[in-house]
């Protein structure tokens, strides 16, 4: 099989796609024979001469599928720019954000030595920076070669990872702009418990300045919002609550609206193989505008590279690194809410970016 027609079965594979009058599993049992062409069944020599377009297949489906996974899972308030190696990314400050206040204005994003910095925001224009983030997987070149693994598998791996460790740059970069004065008194709640009023109050801030809004937070936090009460519990009442969050917990473990406001679960991660260690605070959770412009900017800059490690024990690992930057315009258009009785002791309170 020709590498071009290997290229373009790897980008459906990957994409979990088929061309018209084919199937999915039909494209991924073609690409496996491809592969295994490739690769010659296993012949040590031929492999060590063909895996880089094994890892070039890979690197070029990651262009695609890496921004469209990112934008799927966070393009409710984060606009995802892909950009070339050594080019930078500049934005424009919306004319509606930028005609309220101009003294509001701040942007987040990576400074010297990894650490997110705001900065006072005073010319219509900004640029995001970028910096390394990367992981590794293991794969298995006999399970591709059988068909038993997909490339789709594989990419899935590649961009779930990806995407866990932009999400947790984007809690980073929230974290760091708490505490100057982008973000006023009014927009901060920090108590112990989960009070609805407050909650909503967030909401009618983002609210006020013509955006819809949307709930950012990790699963600790959602479980302790729990279910809304519409009937409040009462000396001899047991409380009434909305049943499509009664179904929502039953069904997933968690409310996914609270007061009109779409819950968006940021998913946690433990830092290493221990599982002692999390990367997100489990007591913070962000009330974000949406609908309007975007206010968190996701930056990549050139391609995903990937290198190939050997294992003592001959497992292979795919060790991979893109360069990535997170922005955050601030106005007073967004909130925090800190409910200091959930238990942190287990969060990895990391300065810095990277891995």
């Amino acid at each position: 099989m020709d590498n071009k027609t290997l290229f373009q079965l790897a980008n459906y594979a990957a994409k979990g796609t088929a061309p018209a009058g084919y199937e999915v599993d039909t494209v991924n049992s073609a690409l496996a024979d491809g592969l295994r062409e490739l690769l010659n069944d296993g012949d040590i020599y031929t492999f060590a001469e063909n895996k880089y377009t094994f890892f070039r297949i890979i690197t070029q489906n990651a262009a695609e599928v890496v921004p469209a996974r990112l934008t799927n899972l966070l393009g409710t308030f984060a606009e995802v720019v892909r950009i070339g190696q050594g080019e930078k990314a500049s934005f424009k400050v919306s004319s509606k954000l930028r005609n309220r206040n101009r003294a509001k204005r701040f942007i987040t994003r990576v400074g010297l030595a990894g650490v997110y910095e705001s900065f006072r925001l005073d010319s219509d224009r900004y640029d995001v920076t970028t910096d390394a983030i990367g992981g590794a997987i293991s794969i298995d070149y006999e399970r591709l070669l059988d068909g038993a693994d997909t490339l789709a598998d594989l990419m899935e791996a590649v961009t779930e990872g990806l995407a866990e460790k932009v999400t947790v740059e984007i809690h980073k970069a929230l974290k760091s702009a708490i505490g100057n004065a982008s973000v006023p008194a009014n927009n901060q709640v920090v108590q112990a418990g989960f009070e609805p009023s407050k909650m909503v109050s967030l909401i009618n801030t983002v609210k006020a300045y013509g955006s819809s809004a949307v709930i950012f937070a990790p699963p600790e936090f959602i479980g302790d919002m729990g279910a809304d009460a519409i009937v409040p519990v009462a000396t001899g009442v047991q409380g009434v609550y909305h049943p499509d969050d009664i179904d929502a917990i039953h069904k997933t473990g968690y409310i996914k609206i609270f007061r009109g406001a779409p819950v968006v679960e940021i998913p946690q991660s433990f830092v290493d193989e221990k599982n002692d260690k999390v990367w997100i605070d489990p007591q913070t959770a962000y009330v974000l505008p949406s609908g309007g412009d975007k206010i968190v900017k996701i930056v990549l800059e050139g391609d995903l590279h990937v290198r190939e490690d050997e294992n003592r024990d001959w497992s292979t690992e795919i060790n991979f690194y893109q360069k990535m930057g997170i922005g955050i315009l601030t106005y007073h258009n967004w909130g925090i809410y800190q409910n200091t009785e959930i238990d942190n002791e287990h969060y990895y309170d990391e300065a810095g970016f990277g891995f």
